[in-house]
């Protein structure tokens, strides 16, 4: 009875901490889209309509059409599965679909990829994710 209470009082001691956490994480991110909205909104008008032109004259089901066109490094599913997995919880943490975008832009070498590695705790293992950007990001 006793370990119950004493797992009891530790896990409510740790809520408030987790909670700011996440909120300063919300805060973070929040600001970081913000600075690049601005910058972001003028091209995604040109980036659509430059992309629906190009889909009428590529082959719709190109091996690498559902990857960002901008990685021109070695082409490793498993490598962008789990960039993908990165991207695809942020979006799940936020529920932005400005996050879910911006994660994937210059093949995953942007702020808002590290700000998601940081939000979901995965520092630890960054640099394993920065070889894995730079593998499939190589520029030739």
């Amino acid at each position: 009875m006793a370990l119950v209470v004493v797992a009891v009082c530790v896990s409510l001691y740790s809520l408030p901490h987790a909670h700011a956490r996440s909120a300063d994480g919300f805060g973070r991110m929040e600001r970081l889209l913000n600075s690049l909205r601005g910058s972001a909104e003028s091209s995604a008008a040109l980036g659509e309509l430059r992309g629906a032109g190009e889909a009428s004259a590529a082959h719709p089901l190109e091996k690498r059409q559902i990857y960002d066109r901008s990685c021109k490094g070695v082409y490793d599913r498993s490598l962008f599965n789990k960039l993908e997995h990165v991207c695809d919880d942020c979006y799940n943490l936020y529920r932005t679909s400005f996050v879910y975008s911006s994660c994937r832009e210059n093949c995953y070498s942007n702020l808002v990829f590290r700000q998601c590695m940081e939000d979901l705790l995965l520092m630890d293992v960054f640099d394993e994710y920065a070889k894995a950007v730079q593998v499939v990001g190589r520029k030739k």
